[in-house]
């Protein structure tokens, strides 16, 4: 295991020279030499600790990605600027998803994932848009996964389509894609 020094996980360093990621609740940032790796940064250790409990649940029926830390704070490293010191806020290492062209993925099978979330884990899944999910390696196959457990996904009552059912098939006629409240 790792060495922590005043709640920092000295194992793995964010790789600030290379490419980031920003939502709306938290930030992700690849690992110094593992491809594979990312950290996830949130504005704060409780929202940083909800983030990963519901991740850890959902990692345990592989819905989610891998975890492979603490809730911790790493250290900057710039390739550019060697005395670069600056420490991450609160966040987590996981495991990297590959993003999803939203074009090449069925409303249908985003509806399964949500389905299966909440038979596996009984969390609903309310923010289930595109970029909210990806996909991972298992077994030499692509698996569909969650990559946002943050608090604005799963604490909800209407879903990003506006139905007050997780997911995007329609609470109405249970159709995908679904014009009849227009």
């Amino acid at each position: 295991m790792s060495k922590k020094q005043n709640n920092q996980y000295t194992e793995h360093q964010i790789d600030c020279s290379s490419w980031f990621d920003e939502g709306g609740y938290c930030q992700f940032y690849p690992i110094k030499g593992h491809s594979f790796l990312g950290f996830k940064e949130f504005r704060s250790k409780r929202k940083a600790n909800y983030s990963r409990s519901v991740q850890k649940e959902l990692s345990k029926f592989d819905l989610a990605p891998k975890i492979y830390s603490p809730v911790c704070k790493l250290k900057f490293f710039d390739r550019d600027d060697p005395d670069y010191d600056c420490i991450s806020d609160w966040g987590y290492v996981t495991e990297v998803a590959e993003d999803i062209q939203p074009k090449k993925l069925s409303l249908a099978k985003i509806q399964n994932l949500v389905n299966e979330i909440y038979e596996k884990s009984g969390l609903k899944f309310w923010d289930c848009h595109y970029y909210n999910i990806g996909l991972v390696d298992r077994n030499n196959t692509q698996k569909l996964v969650c990559i946002d457990t943050g608090k604005e996904s799963f604490d909800g009552y209407a879903n990003a389509w506006g139905f007050a059912e997780p997911g995007p098939k329609c609470s109405y006629c249970n159709k995908y894609q679904c014009r009849c409240s227009e």
